[in-house]
């Protein structure tokens, strides 16, 4: 499962490295800048899970693309200001693979969605604190 959201990031991209607690693998290329979520490439496929469909087909905010926290990344104090320490940082979570007939996606929690972001046939739950629920693609 690969999926890019536009615009495509200018120059150098985070990287974010999640690891599931039971297994799998994603990397999430971020833009630095904004923290625009760019890009999310599964690398090793989570355990499958079942899931209750939680994405709605309706009533979810359209058009959208997910920021992400570049906190994680840390900051130093440089004479020209604050900058980034370092492009790659890594986070482990209760990854999960959903397949079915209308929609493929990874769980990144189980957080009870409260927010919705679309983009096409790419959905994106949020949880109440802003942490990413999952993210599914519509088939």
């Amino acid at each position: 499962m690969k999926v890019a959201w536009e615009p495509r990031i200018q120059g150098r991209p985070l990287y974010l490295r999640v690891s599931g607690i039971n297994g799998g693998e994603v990397e999430m290329k971020i833009d630095p800048v904004s923290g625009m979520l760019g890009q999310v490439v599964v690398i090793d496929v989570p355990p499958r899970v079942e899931v209750k469909n939680r994405i709605p087909l309706d009533g979810v905010d359209q058009n959208l693309t997910p920021i992400l926290d570049r906190s994680i990344w840390g900051w130093k104090e440089t004479p020209d200001g604050a900058t980034l320490d370092g492009s790659v940082a890594s986070s482990v979570e209760e990854l999960g693979f959903i397949q079915s007939e209308e929609r493929i996606g990874l769980v990144f929690s189980d957080r009870e969605p409260v927010r919705y972001l679309r983009c096409e046939d790419i959905a994106v739950a949020v949880s109440d604190d802003g942490a990413l629920v999952e993210i599914s693609a519509f088939l």
